[in-house]
């Protein structure tokens, strides 16, 4: 049996054969594809994570998502705080400027982002990169705490308060350590966001600093000085273990999520 692909003619015994678990080729626009057997095999995920570049990657990703949410938390914990707790005239305006730049489209600002980072020569740099994923993580990080704060009962400000505690106090001694669970969780969910954020990441990263998304993309063929022969296997092994973070962090703090989703509207 013979089917049509792209222009060109498949045998799909050849491919079932594959899929059975034994050797294959097929020719597909000339290129001679080897299909052999699908059934998984942990010689392959050794190989994955003996591959040169992807503990480059792994660390890559971790230094940048960790500048991106340490500068996202110094930001956004007193910003939240504020829209909070303290009256200021047009907080809620400011709320929802900010969960509307959430919406804005990745698209619109990256090559602008692209060429002031190459004329600035910050391309290709941890800062530079942490700075851009700003644009995805800061407003989750804002509404999310926004809602941790204004779930604590307003009892706890007023009682500070009668005890001679100034605003700064309030929120050092007594608020910010009753949210600390709360900033767990949201740190571990910018970090499922920056784990698997792709286009930021493939724009503005170089060699140096390549992040999981990007090189298992790129067939996790680039390292520092050269290029490595791609083995299908091991890469989709590599891209498996790069998923598993993700989950394993999603299921952790799923219980967690809906009150932070919460938007401080409880109270």
């Amino acid at each position: 049996m013979v089917m049509a692909l792209e222009g060109y003619n498949i045998d799909l015994g050849v491919i079932l054969a594959g899929f059975a678990g034994k050797s294959a080729v097929v020719i597909v626009g000339g290129v001679p594809i080897r299909i052999s057997s699908i059934i998984p095999s942990a010689y392959y995920y050794l190989q994955a994570l003996s591959i040169e570049a992807y503990p480059r990657l792994v660390a890559n990703t971790l230094i940048v998502a960790g500048l991106t949410i340490a500068i996202a938390l110094a930001a956004g914990i007193p910003v939240a705080y504020v829209l909070a707790r303290i009256d200021v005239r047009g907080k809620t305006f400011i709320a929802y400027v900010l969960l509307g730049l959430r919406t804005v489209s990745q698209y619109m600002v990256i090559i602008p982002l692209y060429i002031a980072y190459s004329k600035f020569g910050i391309y290709d740099t941890y800062e530079g990169v942490a700075l851009a994923e700003q644009l995805l993580v800061l407003t989750v990080v804002v509404w999310m705490l926004r809602g941790f704060f204004s779930d604590i009962p307003r009892d706890v400000y007023e009682a500070a308060t009668v005890f001679g505690k100034n605003e700064w106090q309030v929120f050092r001694r007594v608020v910010l350590p009753m949210v600390l669970p709360g900033v767990v969780v949201t740190t571990m969910f910018a970090l499922v966001l920056l784990w698997n954020e792709f286009l930021i990441a493939d724009t503005l990263t170089g060699v140096a600093t390549r992040t999981v998304a990007v090189g298992v993309w790129e067939g996790m063929s680039v390292n520092q000085l050269s290029f490595n022969a791609l083995a299908w296997n091991s890469l989709n092994a590599a891209g498996f273990l790069a998923y598993v973070p993700a989950i394993t962090v999603m299921l952790a703090i799923r219980r967690y999520l809906a009150k932070g989703f919460s938007l401080g509207m409880a109270r």
